[in-house]
């Protein structure tokens, strides 16, 4: 049931991550008394240091406990999604999108990649007829489209899944994973001390130019460090999957600004302890998973 938990590679990789984010915890602790802008960053990483150890636990379980994970993780964010935008109590939307996630997991388990790929259409078909079943037309424009804006982003964010079910699928998902939180931590971190020159600075006033070039170019390197977590044949195009990390990492959680910035919500509930919601956390996959299935299925010759 814990195969993974006989490899070296893979307990290496489970030791290194949490020894990080325990030190780095250690760091901030010290910094947040000193300057309470780091008080917010010191409680994520605490969130991280008691939340990591599960994640490992379940990645390292036979297949398909973690697509069971990615799947009740899909559900949890759409009902989120639901709650900040005010339409869990639309049962009939809540429903079919929950049901729908449960039918991608359920194809990716069965490798129907076909009907996995044909969800988005033949749901937007299920949402359009909840106007007929109820036999009313107020809001419902409103309703299928945030329906459907929620159900795509968890249908993007569930190729994490589809990338655990391919051979060395799981230290794929951890490459990704790292890169991706990597990539936004030093993206943040620099444009708060270098912030010249701003991108869509109407949307994440703290981001900046000089900020996307130093993390785009230490997710490479850090890329580079840790290409072995790739299978075999990947290794020589590490770049390419890296390239896609930090390219598609921040517009998942830019995307997610322009909606809560649209409907007046900053933060919806904290995500165990510290910054950001639960949403917070998965938005930065939700482009980069597609994006990096569809390069390795390219290097692979599968696309």
């Amino acid at each position: 049931m814990f195969q993974l938990w006989s490899e070296p590679l893979f307990i290496g990789v489970a030791s290194v991550t949490f020894s990080i984010i325990l030190a780095m915890t250690l760091v901030y602790y010290f910094l947040q008394k000193r300057q309470d802008h780091f008080r917010s960053s010191f409680s994520t990483l605490v969130s991280w240091l008691l939340i990591t150890p599960f994640l490992f636990i379940f990645l390292g379980m036979n297949w398909p406990f973690p697509l069971i994970l990615i799947t009740i993780i899909s559900i949890y964010g759409a009902k989120i999604f639901f709650q900040m935008t005010g339409m869990y109590h639309r049962s009939y939307f809540v429903i079919a999108c929950y049901l729908a996630l449960v039918s991608c997991g359920a194809f990716i388990f069965l490798g129907y990649n076909r009907l996995f790929e044909m969800m988005p259409p033949l749901f937007f078909f299920a949402v359009c007829l909840i106007p007929m079943i109820r036999n009313n037309y107020k809001q419902m424009v409103q309703y299928i489209a945030l329906t459907l804006v929620n159900f795509l982003l968890l249908w993007f964010f569930m190729h994490l899944a589809r990338i655990m079910s391919l051979k060395d699928g799981i230290y794929i998902a951890i490459y990704i994973i790292l890169l991706t939180e990597a990539f936004e931590n030093i993206y943040l971190r620099v444009s708060r001390h270098f912030k010249k020159i701003k991108i869509v600075s109407e949307l994440t006033p703290k981001r900046s130019l000089e900020g996307y070039l130093a993390a785009s170019l230490l997710t490479l390197g850090l890329g580079y460090l840790s290409k072995n977590l790739l299978a075999a044949d990947l290794q020589e195009s590490w770049w390419m999957i890296a390239t896609a990390c930090f390219v598609f990492g921040s517009t998942g959680d830019t995307i997610l600004v322009v909606i809560r910035r649209d409907l007046g919500i900053k933060i919806y509930s904290s995500f165990v302890i510290g910054r950001g919601d639960f949403f917070t956390r998965i938005e930065r996959l939700v482009f980069v998973a597609p994006a990096s299935y569809y390069v390795i299925s390219y290097l692979q010759g599968t696309l």
